[in-house]
């Protein structure tokens, strides 16, 4: 029997951010292309825990804002950044796309993209300062972080694509 672990916000704070992050990247990005398929949402604070526990650990609670305004065991919130993030792919859609159309209509703070085929991350803040990452792999296997500014983004989306 598989063990779970409770996965609720407690902090009001984070449904809010959490409700933010529908509003204004979501909802609009389900507009554009229909349904999406959310692979990784809101992580408590013991649900992070599990997962580096159970797994190889790909997961960076204190960068990534999954966690909202959660709480790690000190009382200090897990990500300081502030929030909330998700990842998610779109059936019969490209990545690229979807990004590329992302970045040039929603208010986002942070957008970590990983190739055509594989999920998009996106978070939202209050004050969202529209970063951009792109993580190609190499050839130790580690992915690595290319910063981009919105328009070098779809610049090299379009040469990547060409």
């Amino acid at each position: 029997m598989r063990e779970t672990t409770d996965n609720q916000p407690l902090k009001q704070a984070s449904w809010e951010a959490i409700s933010d992050l529908a509003r204004n990247i979501l909802d609009p990005v389900v507009d554009q292309f229909g349904s999406i398929n959310l692979t990784y949402g809101f992580c408590s604070h013991k649900l992070g825990l599990a997962i580096t526990k159970n797994s190889s650990p790909r997961i960076a609670p204190k960068l990534d804002q999954h966690a909202g305004y959660e709480l790690n065991s000190k009382g200090k919130r897990i990500c300081e950044r502030g929030g909330q993030a998700c990842d998610f792919i779109i059936p019969g859609f490209l990545s690229s796309e979807v990004a590329a159309w992302l970045v040039s209509h929603c208010p986002f703070d942070r957008l970590y993209y990983y190739g055509s085929d594989l999920p998009i991350h996106v978070s939202y803040s209050s004050n969202p300062s529209s970063e951009i990452c792109w993580l190609t792999g190499s050839r130790f296997g580690r992915r690595q972080p290319r910063r981009y500014t919105v328009e070098g983004f779809l610049q090299q989306l379009a040469d990547h694509e060409s």
